[in-house]
């Protein structure tokens, strides 16, 4: 990459109305911090509603009927049915009287499954007697007073269709207002929003967990004239987001069912009617949920912690009621950092370190990993003695940061106390320096690379980011430090005290050091065979989410919010040695444990691990396939030699290109054993390497030869290969896993999608040169599934059932498909690509794809899929998945070069380089990289991703666009610019992907239109 280009740097940002707020208050107030209620809730209340709604199967997803249970916690048994019914839509009596008559049927012939005492006969509601008679009575007013929980899974949907109306909520447009309740306006006779009953207010958190509280009601006292407030914010518990809480893992009813109780969902494909079966099917699915409930209830029980179920939305939010129980104190709620070394650490933070050095060559692997990677590297650098400090001060370290920069070696970063040193930040002028790069690589793709870096100004990096740089030099020559600071520890915070972790491992937070103690007990637990094996196996893992969740992540939580459609909000902008005030659409409220200082260190520590490793294989003649985050795959076999791969330093007899194959014994004892030096754990518990050999090298004890095939970053399999045929061990997902499973299946062993190791089983076939047999999946539509979470896709989708009741609107949290349309011929006549997104409501029934009538959510027209080579003009050609996966094999690793220097392309194989990148002028500063698609959520957002950038006077100009950056390339310059009325330097600058006022952009893309 010889084209100078911008880099794009993380910016500490503070919105300016809520820090003048809090200033005033004399407080640190982050926005997200779940409100504490007022007076005393208990964590699980006396009483629960437990739903489940059927519906239509339409693009309206409209309520049939659903089964509630109204349960009372009992001492020994848990939530207990106590009451038990069906409800039903308002207008069915009118709508379809034969499919109450069916509800009747069913109600007669079934009794109640409660205990002697209470209702023996299933009770049969309208929507509105259910609401009245029931829903509000358990929120408001139950027998106890304190307010009873609502229950379900995927409970935003089953809420969804139970209202009458639904608006979007009045804050920044981020979610919703329901109306669970009307009545007839005194005045003019019409049905309105009951004022004495509050609102349900839904915002999605992401694409597993939503924030659901009541509103305030909206009458006002007669004598005071005030608006009542409802006296409390409700109980609302969606049992997929606990069990993601509790278990790091994305739940389905099913799923779930098996993990948490002995009970079995119903197999059964919904049909939108009302019939005995359905009925039976929804029963079933509300005796689950309850069971669930129960086998969660007890599994967070195990947690000493203060916090209520409701309020557990991820792992991370057990972490932080784990550190808040041991008395911590969040860290800027006790540091005083000033705001420009907040600016300048967050100008240091990347994320973790992913690449493919090998490309499309099959080679032998030794596949590695660090031991609880980020857990570790905060031990090392003793952060937690920073943690629990009483207060920190900012101490100017330039000489001492040259000096230790100077002293890098491979044996001094292999010795434990060296880490001690490595937290501080420099700021550095880089000239070549190998670091963490967030630049456009091949001119069209935004992301992070490790590699060379020279830049006109200088730019802030953690620690451990340029001890890495120091070791990658191959000249060793440490980056230049302009200036250097640390983040010193004073004293020890008060109020520290014991927490037993799930009730069995004490940690004392003023002796021990949290991140060590709990990778030790874990390893003790595992080993420990008078535990029983179950909860052995619940403890042990619950330890390695807690490690993982508690050690990173929550130090750079922020919390993207859009202030509202047109309208901008001020921020104060800290990046490096640059602040300055802007106005954006998108702001960041921080976290409760917002720290970047830990953040950027942590990571930074994390692609140091790597860098050393990395340092260490090739001291031994040896390199590697890739590595991922703590990863990294050893070009090894059982004896070594040499393997052919283009741009090699060895050659074969042949002449071919080759690179050394390290031994295994070469990486047990030059490289593995090396490790051994870091382990910071109690050798009793955690013995010899941090560097771990993976089990996937091993079959029945013994190491087998692992073959490696990488694609680019995050794209790549292990396999095993016998004379005449593979088989996939270790495929990824990344890249595949947004789409909709074509059929049904995990691999236990491969620990992926059936559907993933069919297609890596094709991928590797062609690439071996073996014969491939497509999969019976490859001729259908390539389909992506979402959740409606965003106000503005229902509005577009709303827009043609203006003036139609709700019931027959398309609702929020509907499921619905989208096909990937082919992007080179697959639109209708007359459509323009950039507003043509269709989706229809989800079925999991692939037969159907094709005949279903799908919705463009820019226009409301409807569009049919063509078939391949039979599709009619008016018809949208989707991508197959043939189409998809023949096109992951050549997804180029773009942030690297093809070993003779030119860019990566489709085709380059062998040993990649890394891709100078020079800069001029300023960062370009930018707020939280998000890429929903990777996250393989449900969250129709992430069809347009985005990410804010700030800049002074942002409403001047725009960001500018990677799309317009490539096509402008593709045309001639000096024709371009007399086409669009441009200077030749405006047309460069495009070029480059520099940022462009708005009007000019109109020219640039109308003159591309017409040319």
């Amino acid at each position: 990459m010889n084209d100078r280009v911008p880099i794009f740097v993380r910016a500490h940002t503070e919105i300016l109305k809520r820090e003048k707020r809090n200033e005033r208050r004399g407080k640190y107030d982050p926005a997200n911090e779940a409100p504490t209620p007022k007076g005393s809730r208990p964590k699980w209340p006396k009483y629960a509603l437990v739903i489940d709604a059927e519906t239509t199967i339409d693009e309206r997803q409209a309520l049939t009927f659903g089964f509630y249970r109204f349960c009372r916690l009992d001492a020994n048994d848990g939530y207990v049915c106590i009451e038990e019914g069906i409800f039903y839509p308002d207008d069915l009596p009118k709508g379809n009287p034969n499919a109450l008559s069916v509800l009747q049927q069913y109600v007669d012939a079934h009794p109640a499954e409660t205990p002697p005492g209470y209702p023996a006969q299933l009770q049969l509601r309208s929507r509105a007697e259910f609401i009245e008679q029931v829903f509000w009575r358990v929120v408001l007013n139950p027998p106890d007073g304190t307010g009873g929980l609502i229950v379900g899974f995927n409970l935003a949907f089953d809420l969804a269709r139970i209202a009458v109306e639904c608006r979007t909520a009045r804050r920044r447009n981020q979610g919703w207002s329901f109306i669970m309740s009307q009545d007839n306006d005194p005045q003019t006779g019409m049905l309105r929003h009951n004022p004495l009953r509050s609102r349900i207010i839904i915002k999605p958190k992401d694409s597993k967990a939503a924030f659901i509280r009541l509103a305030g009601v909206g009458a006002r006292g007669k004598k005071t004239g005030k608006r009542l407030k409802a006296y409390t914010r409700g109980r609302f518990l969606d049992l997929r987001t606990l069990g993601w809480a509790l278990r790091n893992e994305s739940y389905s009813l099913k799923t779930a069912s098996k993990a948490f109780t002995d009970i079995d969902k119903l197999d059964h494909e919904p049909t939108g009617r009302v019939t005995l079966d359905e009925i039976e099917y929804c029963r079933q699915d509300v005796r689950c949920t309850v069971a669930v409930l129960h086998g969660m209830k007890t599994d967070f029980d195990c947690h000493p912690i203060d916090l209520q179920p409701d309020q557990a939305y991820s792992p991370a939010s057990i972490a932080k009621a784990y550190l808040r129980q041991m008395g911590l104190t969040p860290p800027l709620q006790k540091f005083a950092l000033p705001r420009e070394v907040l600016g300048a650490a967050m100008q240091a933070y990347y994320g973790g370190r992913a690449e493919c050095r090998n490309r499309h060559s099959l080679v032998p692997v030794v596949y590695t990993d660090f031991l609880s990677e980020y857990p570790t590297v905060n031990t090392l650098m003793g952060l937690w003695r920073s943690l629990t400090a009483e207060s920190v001060r900012i101490e100017d370290a330039t000489e001492e940061v040259i000096n230790l920069l100077a002293s890098v070696t491979t044996g001094v970063v292999l010795n434990s106390e060296f880490w001690k040193r490595l937290p501080f930040f420099a700021l550095v002028q880089p000239a070549g320096d190998i670091l963490p790069v967030r630049t456009t690589y091949n001119g069209e793709t935004n992301n992070i690379g490790i590699n060379p870096l020279t830049s006109e100004n200088p730019v802030w990096y953690a620690g451990p980011d340029l001890v890495a740089a120091a070791l990658l030099s191959p000249s060793r020559r440490p980056p230049e430090v302009i200036r250097a600071f640390r983040v010193v520890p004073e004293g020890q915070q008060a109020g520290l005290k014991p927490v037993a972790l799930r009730g069995m491992v004490e940690v004392d937070p003023k002796t021990d050091d949290f991140f060590k103690k709990v990778i030790e007990s874990r390893a003790r637990i595992k080993a420990d065979q008078s535990i029983p094996k179950s909860e052995r196996k619940a403890l042990s893992y619950f330890l390695k989410i807690l490690a993982n969740a508690g050690s990173y992540g929550l130090f750079v939580e922020v919390n993207p919010e859009r202030v509202g459609k047109g309208t901008r909000e001020k921020v104060q902008v800290f990046s490096g040695e640059n602040q300055f005030e802007t106005t954006s659409p998108i702001v960041e409220p921080p976290g409760p444990w917002y720290c970047p200082v830990f953040a950027a260190l942590i990571t930074a520590a994390g692609r140091l691990l790597l860098a050393l490793l990395e340092r260490t294989v090739g001291d031994a003649g040896g390199t590697y396939l890739l590595c991922d985050t703590d990863s990294m795959a050893i070009v090894a076999s059982e004896l070594g030699g040499l393997a052919a791969c283009i741009g090699g330093s060895h050659r074969l007899p042949d002449g071919r290109d080759a690179v050394k194959v390290l031994s295994w014994e070469d990486v047990r004892g030059n490289i593995v054993k090396k490790f051994e030096q870091l382990n910071p754990y109690d050798r009793a518990a955690v013995s010899g390497s941090i560097l771990k050999i993976e089990d996937v090298n091993y079959f029945n004890g013994s190491q087998r030869e692992l073959l490696g095939y990488a694609i680019a970053a995050k794209r790549y399999a292990l396999f095993t290969r016998t004379q005449d045929s593979i088989h996939v061990e270790n495929p990824k997902a990344h890249g595949l896993g947004f789409l909709y499973p074509p059929k049904d299946g995990f691999d236990e062993d491969a620990g992926t999608p059936v559907w993933v190791v069919e297609a890596w089983d094709w991928i590797l076939q062609g690439a071996l040169g073996l014969p491939q047999t497509d999969p019976d999946w490859f001729s259908l539509p390539a389909m992506m599934r979402f959740k409606i979470t965003t106000p503005e896709v229902l509005k577009v989708l709303q827009a043609r059932q203006i003036g139609l009741p709700y019931r027959d609107r398309v609702k929020p949290f509907n499921f619905v498909l989208s096909p990937l349309i082919d992007d080179l011929d697959g639109y209708p006549i007359h459509c323009e690509s950039d507003r043509f997104t269709l989706i229809v409501p989800f079925t999991p029934d692939a037969s159907r794809w094709y005949s279903l009538s799908y919705l463009n959510v820019h226009d409301g027209k409807r569009y049919r899929l063509g078939r391949p080579g039979r599709r009619l003009p008016s018809q949208a050609q989707p991508q197959t998945l043939a189409d998809v996966v023949s096109r992951y094999r050549w997804h180029p690793e773009a942030k690297s070069l093809a070993p003779d220097g030119a860019a990566c392309k489709r085709d380059t194989k062998g040993l990649l380089i890394r891709t100078p990148v020079i800069t001029t002028g300023e960062p370009r500063y930018i707020g939280k990289e998000t890429d929903r698609r990777w996250e393989q959520g449900e969250d129709i957002s992430m069809l347009n991703p985005e990410v804010v950038e700030y800049r002074p006077n942002e409403t001047a100009r725009l960001v500018a666009d990677p799309d317009l950056a490539r096509d402008v390339r593709l045309v001639g310059r000096r024709t371009l610019a007399i086409a669009a009325g441009v200077s030749d330097k405006t047309v460069k600058a495009a070029r480059r992907g520099d940022r462009l006022r708005k009007s000019t952009v109109g020219k640039l893309k109308k003159a591309l239109n017409e040319l």
